[in-house]
C-alpha cells in the first residue's frame, strides 16, 4: 500500500511539473504570432477616411451645409471651400499654394496663381458657382480655358471665363455645381502668357456671348471684390481644418 501511494504521489507531481513547464514556454513566445499581454490587437479594417480623403483627392469633401443660398459659410457637395458673402466659391485649390492677395494683379480679369508657380494637378481651378460651361478656348487666353454661364445667386446669367487653364476637365455642355474642379492651372505659356497662373474674369451684364470679353479695367474690380469674398471664407474654412488637425494629432494615443 505505501509502495502504491507513493507511485501516484510521484505521478502526480510529474503531471505538475510538466504542465507547469508548457505555461511558461506559451508565455514568453506564442508560436501564431498573437498580441502581447496588454495590447489590443491590430484592426481587420484600415480606420474610415475623412476630410480630404473622404470626399475625393481634387475636391476636399466638403459636407452640404445649411446656410442659405448667398450666406457666408454655405457649402455645396464636394467642394472644398463654403462660399464667400457675395456668394462666389474661390476658385483655385489647394489653398495652401495659392499667391497671397497682394500679389494679385489686374487686367481684363484678375490675374492670380500659385505661391511658387504651381500648376497642372498641383494647382486646380474650380467653378465659382453651379452653372453650365458653355465653350472652352478664347483668344490669347489659350485652347483650354473653360467658360461659365453661371446659373445661381446674385451673377446668375453672368459668363466667367478662366483664361491659360491646360487641360479643361470637364466637356462643353457639362453643367458643373460650385466647387467643382474644371481645369487645371496651365503649366509654361498657355495663351499669351509668361508663367502659370489664372486670369479670372466676368463678362459685363450685357454680353451677347462667351467672347465678348471685357475690356481691360471694366469689370475687373467686380471681379475683384468677388474673389477677395471668395477667399475670405476659403482662408477662414482652411484654418479651421488645420486647427482640427492639430488637436486630433494632440489626442492621439501614443504607441
Amino acid at each position: 500500500m505505501r509502495r502504491g501511494k507513493l507511485a501516484v504521489a510521484i505521478t502526480v507531481m510529474l503531471v505538475w511539473v510538466l504542465a507547469g513547464v508548457g505555461m511558461v514556454r506559451h508565455a514568453r513566445a506564442d508560436p501564431s504570432g498573437g498580441t502581447a499581454a496588454g495590447t489590443s490587437p491590430p484592426s481587420a479594417s484600415p480606420p474610415a477616411p475623412s476630410g480630404a480623403q473622404a470626399g475625393g483627392a481634387a475636391t476636399g469633401g466638403a459636407a452640404t451645409g445649411s446656410a442659405a443660398p448667398g450666406e457666408t459659410g454655405q457649402t455645396f457637395p464636394g467642394s472644398p471651400y463654403p462660399a464667400g458673402a457675395s456668394g462666389w466659391v474661390f476658385p483655385l485649390y489647394p489653398f495652401s499654394h495659392v499667391d497671397p492677395t497682394l500679389r494679385w494683379t489686374l487686367d481684363q480679369g484678375v490675374d492670380l496663381g500659385g505661391s511658387a508657380n504651381q500648376c497642372g494637378t498641383h494647382l486646380v481651378e474650380l467653378a465659382v458657382a453651379s452653372g453650365t460651361i458653355i465653350k472652352e478656348g478664347l483668344a490669347g487666353f489659350g485652347r483650354w480655358a473653360p467658360v461659365l454661364r453661371i446659373d445661381s445667386g446674385p451673377d446668375s446669367g453672368r459668363y466667367v471665363y478662366y483664361g491659360h487653364a491646360a487641360p479643361a476637365l470637364v466637356a462643353v455642355g457639362a453643367h458643373v455645381s460650385a466647387g467643382q474642379p474644371i481645369a487645371y492651372v496651365g503649366c509654361g505659356a498657355v495663351g499669351i502668357s509668361s508663367a502659370p497662373h489664372l486670369e479670372i474674369g466676368m463678362l459685363s451684364p450685357d454680353a451677347a456671348s462667351a467672347e465678348d470679353l471685357p475690356a481691360v479695367g471694366e469689370t475687373a474690380r467686380e471681379t475683384l471684390a468677388q474673389l477677395r469674398s471668395a477667399y475670405v471664407a476659403a482662408k477662414a474654412a482652411y484654418r479651421a481644418q488645420r486647427a482640427a488637425a492639430a488637436r486630433a494629432k494632440r489626442h492621439l494615443p501614443r504607441a
